[in-house]
């Protein structure tokens, strides 16, 4: 199931009716647990085993570390185990029988490998990633383990953040589960406006510019300048998906009285790549740089080091994203791309960064470099992505570039609703909020944003793209 399905409004409507008429926490939780198990295994029950054998095994392993504090290394190393099994299987096994045997053709080694055909789990990255942070918080002493295995299993299996995040901590989300929760109408009222606006973002913007760069990178042969027109509606079409879902994902969660982390804070104006990374996807980030940068060394002990943990963490972030050599390649050039700048930043003269038209020079600096960076994630086939680099970025024929103009126009057409909303979120909503012009202000925009979704709104929706990883 997923939030744009007509059958989520049903859904939804029994959780948030059952789970409010309900007097205790308990109650509540096991409602919860029960809707969530309903929500994520709609389509294939079976992969309700997976989730609850990671969320098990890391719930006793933390027991076990303070049971057995002589061998907590080893419980840990149970846990990670159990885990990066069940993700590598999934997501990986065929990708490693497919490389396997490109290597022993490229050897003239007869073999009989072929891939199995392996379903992917939805989100089974998000939740073992999450998971594992509990098994690896309690390890390093910054959680203590929890008893009640009810409130646990709520705070890994939430339905709202389950099958693409954001990649809540543990110690953030647990205490919320342990916590009675009342009704608030205040907090269901911005609840809504988050999740209709993230449903906006999904079917106006992101479903709508689709189809176009899809058939972009579904040609034989397309030009440079019409790749990279499509690379830059790409570019707009992540960001409304995967913000999008966050949205929605946030503002459900605050409709049942839980408050998930902001996701993405409008990563397209940052200035350098680790501003970037401060604002896209936040919550993986955050995971990223505390599990895996620190774990490499992170920036003690100097540059080379620093580099070392940088690439290190980027490298497997970008393998996170999927099982392909492209996104180990998008991870090595944002590695790139972060430690370019941190060697030419301190040598930047200081009078150039107070000009008045430095930060919007860096922004669109930035940019260029970002939608650079997707055309590396969004082509998955290597030999066609040597193509599109090669080309002469300003050569196309006649129909191609009136295929260009039109392509760029869409996007700056689908691109109107994001900016509208930044410029609200960055210099009306302040001024407004305590107002008493918010309350009509806010209704008339819910009215807009359903029409809107009734207009846009296709038969077969498409899945969230980050339902993959």
């Amino acid at each position: 199931m997923t939030f744009i399905q007509t059958e989520f409004l049903w859904f939804f409507a029994i959780v948030f009716s059952v789970y409010w008429a309900l007097p205790k926490r308990v109650w509540q939780n096991l409602f919860l647990g029960v809707m969530s198990a309903v929500f994520y295994g709609w389509v294939h029950p079976w992969f309700l085993i997976l989730l609850y054998v990671s969320a098990i095994v890391d719930y006793f392993a933390a027991l076990g570390m303070v049971r057995f504090p002589t061998r907590r290394g080893l419980v840990l190393f149970v846990s990670l185990a159990t885990n990066l099994t069940i993700l590598g299987y999934f997501k990986y096994f065929d990708f490693f029988v497919l490389n396997l045997a490109a290597a022993f053709d490229a050897l003239g080694v007869h073999h009989t490998l072929a891939p199995l055909g392996i379903l992917l789990p939805p989100g089974i990255s998000f939740y073992t990633f999450q998971s594992m942070a509990y098994s690896i918080d309690v390890y390093r002493g910054e959680l203590k383990p929890r008893r009640h295995l009810l409130d646990y299993m709520l705070a890994v299996s939430l339905f709202p953040h389950l099958v693409a995040g954001p990649v809540q901590r543990a110690s953030n989300l647990l205490l919320q589960a342990e916590t009675r929760r009342t009704f608030d109408l205040n907090m269901v009222r911005s609840g809504f406006a988050l999740a209709i606006w993230g449903a906006t973002k999904k079917v106006v913007v992101a479903d709508t510019i689709s189809p176009y760069v899809d058939k972009v990178f579904a040609l034989k042969d397309p030009s440079g300048p019409l790749v990279y027109a499509a690379t830059l509606g790409f570019a707009l079409q992540i960001l409304a998906d995967f913000s999008g879902y966050s949205d929605i994902a946030r503002g459900v969660a605050r409709m049942i009285g839980f408050d998930l982390m902001e996701n993405f804070k409008n990563p397209y104006i940052a200035v350098n790549p680790s501003d970037f990374w401060r604002r896209w996807h936040v919550s993986f980030s955050s995971w990223i740089r505390d599990y895996l940068y620190f774990s490499f060394g992170g920036n003690k002990g100097g540059f080379w080091k620093g580099t070392r943990a940088t690439y290190g963490a980027m490298l497997l972030s970008g393998l996170w994203h999927g099982a392909s050599w492209n996104f180990v390649l998008w991870g090595g050039y944002h590695a790139s791309l972060t430690t370019a700048y941190r060697v030419l930043a301190p040598r930047i003269p200081k009078a150039l960064k107070t000009q008045v038209w430095s930060k919007p020079a860096a922004i669109l600096i930035m940019f260029f470099f970002t939608c650079f960076g997707w055309l590396l994630f969004r082509e998955t086939d290597g030999s066609a992505l040597w193509a599109h680099l090669t080309k002469v970025p300003w050569e196309a024929s006649h129909d191609e570039w009136v295929a260009v103009v039109a392509l760029l126009a869409i996007t700056g057409l689908c691109s109107i609703p994001m900016i509208l909303g930044l410029l609200f979120q960055k210099y009306v909503m302040h001024r407004v909020k305590d107002s008493p012009w918010f309350l009509p202000l806010q209704t008339n925009a819910w009215a807009v944003f359903a029409i809107a979704l009734y207009v846009f709104v296709r038969m077969s929706s498409m899945d969230f793209i980050y339902f993959q990883f």
